[in-house]
């Protein structure tokens, strides 16, 4: 059998993956800022049995490229979340997609607490005050967490990391999962397992930890804010499409959600948006897609990524997706 040819594209090139961990393969790397159109693709691709890359360099993994692509039968994605490939399509072409589930966990779960920290203490809004970009009398009043109940959506990894964090500062943590292998492991981790209207009824704050599922709608939508607890604080450390955005912003105006924490920008002035006084009055603290942005992530990330790419070459991909099919509520927890 022929060597698995690899190319891997990617902003770090060769510096992608620690040194000597590919040696041995047919290996060819590809630095570039952005992905490549089509035709481009299909140049660096042709050869190509395995293509290892970064999300911000991935081609469009269409039918019509992958037509023109019949050696490739292996994805290798640097990243957790997948939602923006069409699995159906790489399956009519006898293409797999690994990715990483489990390389930022511990720095995903850390900054979704210290995003509801910040919220909770107003610490983002105090730095602005004490730098004088918000009035003085802006009121810095917060809440304490100890005590209170937290509410997390998505049980996978970074769910049940979430919630040993959060013990230990004292705060109850309930959860939910439409997963039942989910479900199970986070019972058996002491998460106290409950339906999503129970979450809902009884959270005074609310992470939202779960993946987001191609073609599924918002898990909290314009009813799902309406049901959440009064004065509550809502953490998204997945992806925007998770939140109703106009209605949390609605939600927030009113007073019902006190504040509303999101690793992503939702409001900017690259948007022109009514809502923008959100942000300078602090009830909205968006933090875009910095959560995985740490120095052991990135390294572990390099060692798991080499690791995939040459499992992938032998023929014996690892952490492969498979498609499934998910109702509006799809909440499957991250890394699960």
């Amino acid at each position: 059998m022929d060597q698995a040819r690899v190319v891997v594209i990617s902003r770090a090139g060769r510096a992608s993956v620690p040194d000597g961990v590919l040696d041995g393969l047919a290996v060819r790397f590809v630095q570039r800022q952005e992905a490549p159109d089509p035709g481009t693709a299909v140049v660096l691709l042709r050869d190509a049995d395995v293509l290892a890359c970064t999300n911000i360099c991935l081609p469009v993994l269409d039918e019509v490229l992958l037509q023109r692509l019949p050696r490739l039968r292996h994805v290798v994605l640097y990243a957790t979340g997948y939602e923006h490939i069409d699995l159906a399509v790489l399956d009519r072409h006898g293409v797999t997609l690994s990715v990483l589930p489990a390389y930022a966990t511990p720095a995903v779960a850390e900054h979704a607490l210290a995003m509801l920290l910040s919220l909770a203490a107003r610490v983002h809004l105090a730095h602005d005050r004490s730098r004088g970009t918000v009035h003085a009398d802006t009121s810095l009043r917060g809440v304490e967490l100890g005590g209170r109940t937290l509410g997390i959506l998505g049980t996978g990894r970074i769910g049940t990391r979430l919630a040993r964090l959060a013990t230990g500062i004292e705060m109850h943590v309930l959860g939910h999962d439409v997963d039942p292998m989910a479900v199970a492991r986070a019972g058996r981790d002491g998460i106290e397992m409950v339906s999503k209207d129970t979450l809902l009824e009884r959270s005074d704050a609310v992470a939202l930890c779960a993946s987001n599922q191609r073609g599924a709608g918002p898990v909290l939508d314009m009813a799902a804010v309406m049901a959440l607890r009064a004065g509550v604080l809502v953490v998204n450390i997945g992806r925007p499409a998770l939140v109703d955005t106009a209605a949390m912003m609605v939600a927030l105006r009113a007073g019902w959600v006190r504040g509303y924490g999101v690793d992503e920008v939702v409001l900017g002035s690259h948007s022109p948006s009514a809502d923008l006084d959100l942000l300078r009055q602090g009830r909205v603290l968006q933090t875009g897609h910095s959560a995985w942005w740490r120095d052991e992530v990135l390294e572990r990330g390099a060692a798991m990524f080499g690791a995939a790419i040459v499992a992938a070459a032998q023929g014996c991909p690892v952490d492969v997706v498979r498609e499934c099919s998910r109702g509006q509520d799809a909440l499957i927890g991250v890394g699960t």
